[in-house]
């Protein structure tokens, strides 16, 4: 991205005067935040749409999360400042996910707002960690997204082990849990707190947990 992007913004006056106007009538509100380019990330409000803007200065880029009545659907990363405002004024003008995707092709979160629209909250928790893989369990996910039955269950994350419930409400869970182990490998524990020998890829590992809940 090199500094035209971050050279711009100072250029314009800031974060803010950029998103100002580039989204005219919105309301913005201005946090402080380490790391962030001059101290401050953003978010643009029009009626029950936002868009939050984190210009992350070591990184050279902008995070951008579009939310819709307070529930964020995307957590997008671009080097491109105009991708970030062109995006942040058509979501803010009421465009659906598919014709916000299709103006600008970095913002897709299509499957996710499909998910959040469908009222399925065992739909949407898939979704959100099948595009959002920030703990390496993506290819687990994945995998699991295509077997029937754990596709029915509630996906539940903590720290980086991911386990399933029979619901969305909240519950006990049973197990089995699943962490990465590196490489694309992943342990699977019958039981919690257990340190297994063994690693396996994302469709072994999917087999796995159908195993052990066919055993409860």
């Amino acid at each position: 991205m090199g500094e035209a992007p971050f050279q711009e913004l100072a250029d314009a006056g800031g974060l803010e005067a950029v998103l100002r106007a580039a989204c005219p009538g919105c309301a913005i509100e201005m946090s402080d935040a380490a790391g962030a380019f001059g101290g401050l990330t953003a978010t643009v409000r029009k009626g029950d749409r936002a868009v939050s803007v984190i210009p992350i200065t070591d990184r050279r880029l902008f995070r951008v999360r579009h939310q819709v009545r307070g529930r964020s659907l995307s957590w997008l990363s671009t080097t491109e400042l105009a991708e970030v405002t062109g995006a942040s004024a058509v979501w803010l003008s009421g465009a659906t996910a598919r014709e916000l995707a299709a103006a600008w092709p970095f913002a897709d979160f299509v499957a996710v707002a499909d998910a959040y629209e469908s009222g399925d909250p065992i739909e949407l928790q898939w979704q959100l960690y099948r595009v959002y893989d920030q703990d390496g369990l993506g290819g687990f996910v994945e995998a699991a997204m295509r077997e029937p039955r754990l596709r029915r269950m509630y996906p539940a994350k903590s720290v980086n082990t991911l386990s399933f419930r029979p619901t969305a409400a909240p519950s006990r869970v049973r197990g089995p849990w699943v962490r990465p182990a590196g490489g694309g490998r992943f342990e699977v524990c019958e039981r919690r707190g257990e340190e297994p020998a063994v690693t396996y890829d994302a469709a072994e590992a999917v087999r796995v947990c159908v195993a052990v809940l066919d055993r409860r």
